[in-house]
């Protein structure tokens, strides 16, 4: 799927673990501007 196939619609649901480790839901943000940021942990 490409990034503009997706505008205008409705992002997938996302649920992932905050820093802290606590839950975090995409959902929960609707209504709010939102921007993710992923970059890769190396040990």
């Amino acid at each position: 799927m490409s990034a503009q196939a997706m505008v205008g619609q409705p992002a997938p649901a996302i649920e992932l673990a905050d820093r802290h480790g606590s839950p975090w839901r995409l959902a929960s943000q609707r209504g709010k501007t939102v921007v993710l940021i992923f970059h890769r942990h190396i040990h």
